[in-house]
């Protein structure tokens, strides 16, 4: 091989280097510290999944029973029962098994819809740290919060 096929193959690779390292900057934080797997880098906290509360169930029932669910894992931050809503404040051991992080946070968003028979459920994470928060949701939250959450409101779908 030539000495400028060589320089050629160098450069194609040093370039495919930086290429990967700018895409995967943004989940990079000064600290060298990877996102979780279950976090999703989202500008607006994510999307909303959704939840049909059984027919049998007031709306007092089940804005309790949710209240209960969400109690158990969160700090309740804003709760307003005639307005169908709750949030919770962060937490900052969700993905570390109970351990303590300051990179990583999360908190669930909780809103009835106007008839009281849905309940939309979002889940905001934001990884980094103080100073640089990258925003986003957490998927592993979601899904569980959700799974909680029809448990006890829910309608059985066979």
């Amino acid at each position: 091989m030539s000495r400028k096929v060589i320089i050629d193959i160098f450069m194609k690779n040093i370039i495919k280097l930086f290429i990967v390292a700018v895409i995967a900057a943004p989940m990079l934080i000064s600290c060298g510290i990877i996102a979780p797997k279950s976090f999703q880098r989202a500008v607006d906290g994510g999307s909303w999944s959704s939840v049909m509360v059984r027919e049998d169930l007031s709306y007092d029932r089940a804005f309790g029973e949710v209240m209960d669910v969400i109690g158990r894992r969160f700090e309740l931050d804003m709760i307003s029962k005639d307005g169908g809503y709750l949030r919770t404040n962060w937490i900052y051991t969700w993905n570390k098994k109970g351990k303590y992080t300051t990179k990583y946070r999360t908190r669930i968003v909780i809103k009835f819809s106007s008839d009281k028979r849905r309940i939309d459920i979002k889940s905001e994470a934001e990884f980094g740290g103080e100073p640089r928060w990258v925003k986003g949701f957490d998927t592993a939250l979601l899904t569980q919060t959700k799974q909680d959450i029809m448990g006890v409101v829910g309608t059985t779908v066979l």
